[in-house]
């Protein structure tokens, strides 16, 4: 992913340009809060010179009773503004740091597929996911010091005003030590920033272990092998080494707070006995020596006060940064003038020369792989584990671009194609199945609950089989999944989700049918039985059957035997069985196990 190098100016224009679209009513909060948090400093700087001035001078009752009821009403008001408009503004922040969320989600779903099986594209995830993560750091983080250093900074530059009438000499010296506090700070920070891989990778680790220790899913696997101390064990490894990381950067933070404190203790130190040095010469009043002792002590915190926000606006930009290359990171161009999506019943695949391997891999899946599937062809690509047929199967729907050569359909080259229009041709079911935690209705519809054809999806589950469990159900197809959202939601069985996957092929209705070994958890003749029975509910649908179970797709058109990525035997079953090849041999191993462990059955 290309890093660009944006400025602080870039990236709060593009924060600001953003809130404007989205949350328009911030700025006038903005503004408001801006004047007032200006104001509040010096209520407490002049207050008490007029009250000591008053006291030491004329002793007017009346004039001090003003001062006090004049300084009340301002600071009730300035105080009541500034804490009813930040807890305005605070939702508002959080909404629009939410919106950021979503265009970053919706990177994560949109991205080609390789990308999310690329650990530096994880590790890149993991890191600008700190810019969206809480209401302190990233995005939201600099929109609340933007909120508070514009007020600050106005604020300061009265500070200045009021230290300059004492002396500049004084000022410039306040300037020069926050300074250089601000200088180490800002190391730190970039220290920080240096070890944001290490922390990203150790993160995502651990993070990884720990959903697997909270997910029931794994719970039978964890207590029947005892996983928990392996899991514990590996879980604090990358832990550690995690914390590791943040405690040297903690140490480092510590050695700048005590460099701190004692520029602090020197600089007020000096500066109070030089204000001292002048009362006791007579050259400056109670008043005004009051008015100066709360200035310097406010200057140096309120300097260090926007020296922070702007290290911490710095740090975060590096973040921001992040997020906006993932954001702007352009999955492979499509060619401008893309070719429609050919209508037609039933389509015809053409694999020319196709070689592909994978990103950061120097093996070959492919290597000039030939091969054409007709019109309403029923195709069976069986092998054994690890032959190339998933992978197959990631080519066809365009999860994976050929590293060489071309596929086409129905004559056209697939790479021209609108490619979330092209995703519409298929109905695909994949080894791995994954049902939501939501109905069974929205698991096979996939679209919001008010749109979904009942009536169809109730004829969908009744063809995958799935209707004495559905009907057995008090609440049907409205019954939730899973117990994650709903705590009366159920678990099916392996099988059974695997018949919600068909179900969902079924509904969907694509063009073109795969079926990618989602049968898996049945046995072999449960197997043969639905492959045969979808086989006859897809009409004359191009189709694709997967299987290392060789008896499962007997029924195909044409057999497809891969080994080693490569097509070694290519026919009817018939005609394979007759060259007595790969394809024979496999075969017959199975048929007698099968046929062994049918007869222990009955058996027993």
């Amino acid at each position: 992913m290309d890093k660009k190098n944006r400025s602080v100016k870039v990236n709060v224009l593009f924060l600001l340009k953003n809130a404007w679209r989205w949350e328009k009513k911030i700025f006038f909060y903005f503004s408001i809060f801006t004047v007032v948090t200006a104001l509040v400093p010096f209520i407490s700087i002049f207050l008490p010179k007029f009250l000591i001035d008053e006291l030491t001078g004329l002793k007017r009752p009346n004039v001090l009773i003003n001062i006090l009821i004049v300084f009340f009403i301002i600071s009730s008001i300035s105080n009541f503004l500034t804490t009813y408009l930040d807890n305005i503004a605070f939702p508002k922040m959080l909404l629009i740091r939410l919106k950021f969320m979503n265009l970053m989600q919706e990177k994560c779903m949109t991205m080609d597929f390789k990308y999310t099986e690329d650990s530096k594209i994880l590790n890149d995830i993991e890191t600008c996911s700190k810019a969206i993560g809480d209401n302190t750091n990233g995005i939201e983080g600099v929109y609340h010091k933007l909120f508070e250093l514009f007020g600050a900074v106005i604020a300061f530059l009265g500070y200045i005003t009021i230290v300059l009438t004492l002396s500049p000499w004084i000022l410039l010296y306040l300037l020069a030590n926050v300074s250089f506090v601000y200088y180490l700070t800002m190391k730190i920070k970039k220290y920080r920033y240096s070890k944001k891989d290490d922390l990203s990778n150790y993160s995502r680790k651990r993070n990884y272990i720990y959903d697997i220790m909270y997910n029931f899913s794994y719970g039978k696997d964890i207590r029947i092998f005892n996983l928990s101390l392996w899991l514990q064990d590996k879980f604090n490894l990358f832990n550690n080494s995690k914390v590791n990381i943040e405690s040297t950067i903690k140490n480092k933070e510590f050695k700048v707070s005590i460099v701190s404190i004692i520029l602090l203790l020197i600089r007020e130190g000096l500066v109070y006995f030089y204000l001292i040095h002048n009362v006791l010469k007579g050259t400056m009043s109670i008043g005004n020596f009051t008015m100066y002792f709360t200035t310097i002590s406010g200057f140096a915190s309120w300097m260090q006060t926007i020296l922070n926000n702007i290290a911490h606006i710095n740090a975060q930009n590096l973040y921001i940064n992040d997020f906006r290359d993932f954001l702007e990171f352009e999955n492979k161009k499509e060619n401008n003038k893309l070719n429609n999506i050919p209508k037609d019943t039933t389509y015809e695949i053409e694999f020319k020369n196709v070689s592909f391997k994978y990103p950061n891999s120097d093996r070959y899946i492919y290597k000039n792989l030939s091969l054409k599937i007709k019109k309403g062809q029923r195709l069976a690509i069986v092998g054994i584990n690890g032959a190339g047929k998933t992978t197959f199967v990631k080519l066809i729907t365009r999860l994976y671009e050929p590293t060489e050569g071309e596929i086409f359909i129905n004559g056209i080259n697939i790479s021209t194609l609108n490619k979330s229009e092209y995703y519409k041709l298929f109905s695909v079911v994949f080894q791995e199945i994954k049902v939501f935690a939501f109905s069974i209705a929205e698991n096979i519809a996939l679209i919001e609950n008010e749109l979904i054809d009942r009536n169809k999806v109730i004829q969908c589950i009744r063809k995958a089989g799935l209707a004495n469990k559905v009907n057995s159900l008090e609440n049907g197809i409205d019954t939730s999944l899973l117990k994650i959202l709903d705590s009366q939601g159920i678990e099916l069985s392996g099988g059974e989700n695997q018949r919600i996957a068909l179900a969902r092929a079924l509904y969907k209705n694509g063009k073109v049918i795969i079926l990618d070994e989602p049968t898996s958890a049945l046995d072999p003749i449960a197997e043969y039985n639905i492959y045969k029975k979808f086989d006859e509910m897809i009409e004359d649908k191009t189709s694709i059957y997967i299987s290392h179970r060789l008896s499962s797709t007997r029924f195909c058109d044409v057999i497809a035997f891969f080994e080693d990525g490569e097509i070694k035997e290519y026919g009817t079953h018939d005609e394979l069985m007759k060259k007595e090849g790969n394809y024979y041999s496999m075969f017959n191993v199975q048929a007698s196990y099968y046929e062994k462990e049918n007869l222990e059955r009955e058996c027993v």
